[in-house]
């Protein structure tokens, strides 16, 4: 499962570096022109973060769909690889992305402190609380895949339970919005995103057709 998960990481990651370069030039285009413009404030520690973290999870919905075209999942099962464990490199590849994107952070945040002259203390507080949300949305991409493939198959209650908790997973991230910076939120987001990979893992690995 391991050797699987490092071969699509190493096929995705043209794509990963990709959106953290676009990432990093937006990150030094801000901090230079706002530096120019009020004086020496750079931006927001909060606005640094968002950048890096946010093209790991696009660059999680960018692999899902081409794992789909692709019929990657026939190409790893040709193997000696699994069923259950390709589930679990499908739930694992959005935390990996995201994880590799926050790690990158670290430089960008250097690089707006040496333009901007400053780091703001709540800054990586705040990229934890960035890391979270963009996490738990990537993960709703292969819980989605995965209902949508039940249905398909005609699970119906396997569609319906997938869609149900998609919808449930939903609703608590809106609402968390409101308490975005208070650690029993995140804790409880962190949960709610664990569960979501377990239930697609599971829905994963009732399918009837792994050729798509």
């Amino acid at each position: 499962m391991w050797h699987a998960l490092k071969a699509e990481l190493a096929y995705f990651r043209p794509w990963l570096l990709g959106g953290l370069g676009i990432a990093a030039g937006v990150v030094l285009l801000l901090s230079v022109l706002m530096r120019l413009a009020n004086e020496g404030e750079g931006p927001p520690g909060f606005v640094v973060a968002m950048f890096p973290i946010m093209a790991g999870m696009v660059v999680s919905f960018i692999a899902g769909g081409l794992r789909v075209e692709e019929r990657r999942a026939r190409l790893l099962l040709s193997g000696t690889i699994t069923p259950r464990q390709l589930a679990w490199v499908n739930v694992l590849l959005p935390v990996c992305f995201v994880a590799l994107s926050a790690l990158a952070l670290a430089p960008l945040l250097g690089l707006a402190t040496l333009v901007a002259g400053k780091l703001e203390p709540s800054a990586l507080r705040i990229a934890f609380g960035f890391m979270v949300q963009f996490w738990a949305y990537a993960q709703l991409g292969p819980l989605a895949q995965e209902s949508t493939a039940a249905r398909r198959e005609r699970r119906g209650r396997a569609a319906l339970v997938g869609w149900a908790f998609f919808a449930g997973v939903i609703l608590v991230l809106a609402g968390s919005q409101f308490f975005l910076h208070s650690v029993h939120v995140q804790l409880a987001q962190v949960t709610v995103v664990i569960a979501t990979m377990v239930v697609a893992a599971t829905l994963y690995q009732g399918r009837t057709d792994f050729t798509r």
